[in-house]
């Protein structure tokens, strides 16, 4: 399977919700379900999930519903402004408030304790911070609960793209996710080609993109 770059995986989700009519919730949704598909659920009782306030969150407090409805023990941790949230991040973030689901908001580096003793005692860790959009160091309290991550977990999955990798160059920005298994969407991202050392094993998983428009916007690159 050809890689892509992140603008064109970019122009194919705006086309697929655009011209398709496909809600990008609905995207959204499949994301999170590919994510659950692809662990293993016998072995993993015990997950610790960080989200960032983007869309790559959103697929993580999604991916955190659908892991509590299996009866899984899930440990939610927020990074960024709340208010500053996507549309369809807000859309989960209020199911899982009204279904009485609590989370831990990482505001300070008081915080980072917590998020140390959850990743080191949890089966998985699912990585859900930063998606394809990032393109400049990572700095503060991001970069310090990647550390943390990566120096304390037991396993690590990275939702669509190790947080901290630059999705068209494979560049590391400053500090990136180290994972053992990568949930990527639709295509694999150029910048995860060869990077087997931050992906781990990758995962294309279908969100529900037909392929009119992955040959229309590839004939358009």
């Amino acid at each position: 399977m050809m890689a892509i770059s992140c603008n064109e995986m970019k122009s194919m989700d705006r086309y697929a919700i655009d011209s398709i009519g496909i809600p990008s919730i609905i995207l959204m949704e499949n994301a999170a379900l590919e994510v659950v598909a692809n662990v293993d659920l016998d072995s993993s009782n015990s997950f610790t999930i960080i989200c960032g306030i983007g869309n790559n969150g959103g697929d993580g407090l999604a991916i955190a519903r659908h892991l509590i409805l299996k009866e899984k023990k899930v440990e939610l941790f927020i990074i960024g402004r709340l208010d500053k949230g996507t549309a369809d991040f807000h859309v989960n973030l209020n199911i899982l408030n009204n279904m009485g689901i609590n989370y831990v908001h990482i505001a300070d580096y008081e915080t980072l304790n917590d998020l140390k003793i959850s990743v080191g005692s949890s089966d998985l860790t699912i990585d859900s911070i930063f998606g394809i959009g990032l393109t400049r160091n990572v700095g503060g309290l991001f970069y310090q609960t990647i550390k943390i991550i990566n120096e304390y977990s037991r396993d690590i999955l990275s939702v669509d793209i190790p947080s901290g990798l630059h999705g068209d160059t494979g560049q590391v920005l400053g500090i990136s996710i180290k994972a053992k298994k990568t949930v990527t969407f639709h295509r694999i991202k150029k910048g995860m080609v060869d990077n087997e050392g931050y992906t781990g094993k990758i995962i294309v998983g279908d969100i529900g993109i037909p392929q009119k428009v992955t040959e229309i916007i590839l004939g358009q690159s």
